[in-house]
């Protein structure tokens, strides 16, 4: 087994790069109603972090996006109460223009609202009675988002949120080794693989029911990843962006590497181009190595802490809660 991943490692490669030029966000955003412009589901989940963060320190937080995932995600919500305030803040329009320091978007936001910051950042989805999972994999390979995919083909990566033919071929031998798992396929279409059974083209609350059911989830930076997280299932993620030797969680700083602050430090990162120095090219071995957890982190919370240990060094300080409005 490889050595464990120094925690050196990490501040070296944060404390090389060159934070973001941003605007302070000086008072914290206590009292407005988080919202999103954007149409994806991941997008609606961010949200639903924040009312559970607010509710550990005593007070409700507003949030709302005009989706059709957002009623049936805060009805999985217990933190939700369906208040909003007569204020409002884009929480995109925040994360690309202001000062949050590192972390994962949801990270970011709870410090836009003046919250402690969960070093284990994930969504709120709760779901009574959802059995046993052990052994139990879900699978995720549609994009999705059609149009963002598109435009991250065009600008970021030619083959973006694509499940390479090789990795299809990873995954299927790594189902065939394991006859002693359980696998079911969520999303949109189903990919064919043996042995994986069809749970796709079903109604969102279905899919977090089942997704329940799981241990573990093997699939692209998706929607469903982002239900794993909430639900707290294992994540080997697979991608292909950013590249990587850049993918290093947790994210310390804010310095520009496209959608790393949508990974979940928890998380076992696959790359389908290259290896990095946490992230092992994605391949049967690797898939086996991550459930076993011998691929960094490990399953493990150990590193987690980082991010709260090195905000100094890139952002501006904890945010002075204040009541009252701002154009935001």
């Amino acid at each position: 087994m490889a050595a464990r991943v120094d925690r050196d490692t990490i501040r070296r490669f944060w404390r090389a790069q060159e934070s973001q030029p941003k605007a302070r966000l000086t008072h914290s955003l206590r009292g407005f109603t988080a919202c999103t412009r954007h149409p994806g589901l991941g997008d609606t989940l961010v949200l639903s972090a924040l009312p559970r963060s607010a509710a550990r320190v005593g007070e409700t937080i507003g949030i709302y996006a005009q989706t059709s995932s957002f009623a049936t995600v805060c009805a999985f919500n217990p933190f939700y109460d369906g208040q909003a305030g007569t204020f409002w803040a884009m929480t995109d329009r925040l994360l690309h223009t202001c000062d949050l320091g590192g972390g994962h978007y949801i990270q970011r936001l709870e410090r836009a609202w003046g919250l402690p910051v969960d070093p284990r950042p994930r969504p709120c989805l709760v779901v009574p009675g959802a059995g046993p999972r052990a052994r139990r994999v879900v699978l995720h390979f549609g994009p999705g988002g059609e149009e963002n995919t598109r435009a991250q083909r065009r600008l970021v990566h030619p083959r973006a949120r694509e499940i390479y033919p090789t990795t299809r071929e990873a995954v299927q031998r790594f189902v065939r080794a394991h006859p002693e798992m359980e696998f079911c396929e969520v999303g949109d279409r189903f990919s064919g693989l043996e042995g994986v059974a069809d749970g796709t083209g079903l109604p969102l609350a279905e899919t977090i029911r089942r997704m329940a059911a799981c241990e573990y989830f093997i699939g692209i930076n998706s929607g469903p990843m982002h239900i794993a997280a909430a639900l707290d299932l294992k994540i080997v993620a697979i991608v292909n962006f950013p590249p990587a030797q850049l993918l290093v969680l947790p994210a310390l700083a804010d310095a520009g590497i496209y959608d790393i602050e949508w990974f979940y430090p928890q998380s076992v990162v696959l790359h389908q181009d290259a290896e990095g120095p946490l992230v092992p090219r994605v391949s049967l071995d690797a898939l086996e190595r991550a459930i076993a957890g011998e691929i960094y982190p490990y399953w493990s919370n150990e590193y987690l802490d980082l991010i709260e240990e090195e905000h100094a060094l890139h952002a501006a300080g904890p945010l002075v809660p204040v009541n009252g409005g701002m154009d935001v």
